[in-house]
């Protein structure tokens, strides 16, 4: 509860009320339900490209040993999964561009954010090539669940049933095992690397998980360089973390407390799974320090 919250704070500071506490987590709120109601579309339009890419596949008979994603293999099929790859890019960059500017129904602020948010991205490739990165790996794992369903001889229908329910286990499903025994024998990449990607751990990732993430990170990250802003806006001398959760989490519990507003890489989330708040905290006067 509000009133349970205990914040200490030196005289010079305006104290905090229970009302600024309140509008810290409803802000926190707002933000998870964009998250999670973007993600939730992202993963429908996953789905829908990996059902196209299915039939598409499908439609050119090729065998389960030989089949490869490959344009210098197949240019033909790979010009129309490249087209399904190209749409669903675009549909997943401007939803992500409506719900991480949901903050503010300010026009200017909302193309700010657009703006920064298009520089995210991991090791500085900015959000679009970093996207095009992670579909370019989500075929890969499409690729591997079309071998398997090949290998397990299923028709068009069963294939397109087990790829979309299996996109984020994608190695847990039918026929890959069977794969995996005589990996060397296929052209898939990642049958022939038995599910063990570069760079991840274990045989059970999944790149669709991973843009999921990417996706919500994103809007997160926006909201919450809006959220220090309006402080910022508001004339407030710094903002107070809080803890929004209970597990353990040693980073969170270090960033809790008393941080100047220009701050800026101290601003949460922390995590992707961060959900820790924040109230502005204010001087009593207009002097400087």
């Amino acid at each position: 509860m509000a009133d349970a919250i205990q914040i200490q704070l030196l005289d010079i500071y305006q104290p905090v009320t229970e009302k600024q506490i309140q509008e810290g987590k409803n802000f926190n709120l707002r933000r998870e339900a964009a998250a999670n109601g973007l993600a939730a579309l992202i993963d429908a339009l996953l789905k829908d490209a990996a059902e196209k890419i299915t039939k598409i596949c499908y439609r050119y008979g090729i065998d389960a040993k030989r089949f490869q994603l490959s344009s210098e293999y197949n240019e033909k099929m790979m010009k129309e999964v490249s087209d399904v790859l190209d749409e669903l890019e675009d549909e997943i960059l401007d939803l992500t561009a409506s719900y991480a500017t949901r903050c503010t129904k300010d026009k200017d602020k909302k193309s700010a954010l657009w703006l920064w948010m298009l520089t995210l991205g991991k090791g500085g490739q900015g959000l679009k090539t970093t996207l095009e990165n992670r579909l370019r790996i989500f075929t890969k794992d499409i690729e591997a669940m079309l071998v398997a369903a090949k290998t397990a001889k299923c028709d068009l229908t069963k294939a397109i049933t087990l790829v979309k329910s299996h996109l984020h286990n994608v190695y847990q499903m039918q026929g890959m095992k069977e794969t995996f025994k005589n990996a060397s024998r296929y052209r898939a990449e990642n049958i022939r690397l038995r599910g063990v990607k570069k760079g991840y751990r274990g045989s059970s990732n999944s790149e669709a998980n991973n843009i999921l993430r990417f996706a919500k990170a994103t809007l997160q990250k926006a909201w919450m360089r809006y959220h220090r802003q309006l402080y910022e806006e508001q004339g407030a001398f710094g903002y107070y973390v809080l803890r929004g959760s209970t597990y353990p989490c040693d980073l969170c519990d270090s960033m809790t407390g008393l941080h100047m507003i220009d701050d800026v890489d101290g601003y949460p989330p922390y995590h992707p799974s961060c959900v820790c708040y924040t109230v502005p905290i204010f001087l009593y006067s207009n002097e400087s320090f």
